[in-house]
């Protein structure tokens, strides 16, 4: 798991990003990308290593709320883990070991205004 925090330009719209992690199920550990805005917030994606496996989208809850989820898709056992990140105007989507464990279309309002602009910059 990055245990520091890295900024960097990185243009997520036109290529995914790869994290790998080492973190048991259950063991609460959590990586999250942070993403700047054009009008100064973030947005972010949360991988939380819990029991059973949850991720949280920033500005995609309830009523523009960030709450975890559980994945809905069972991750793949080994412990060793290659996330790849995929996030275009519409969706973003995460594979697991190549596995696609989530699909995550964006919905009108807050999740949608956020997450549907280019990135170019990453925070983790």
């Amino acid at each position: 798991v990055v245990s520091t925090q890295s900024t960097g330009a990185y243009d997520l719209d036109a290529h995914p990003i790869q994290i790998k992690t080492d973190s048991a199920v259950g063991s609460d550990e959590k990586v999250a990308i942070l993403i700047p805005t054009d009008n100064g917030y973030y947005v972010s994606i949360e991988l939380q290593f819990s029991d059973p496996p949850r991720y949280r989208m920033a500005h995609c809850g309830h009523r523009g709320t960030t709450t975890s989820t559980i994945f809905p898709v069972a991750l793949p056992d080994e412990q060793d883990k290659v996330w790849t990140i995929t996030k275009t105007a519409t969706a973003l989507k995460i594979k697991c070991n190549g596995v696609e464990v989530l699909n995550f279309v964006y919905k009108d309002g807050d999740c949608q205004k956020h997450w549907s602009k280019h990135v170019e910059k990453i925070v983790f």
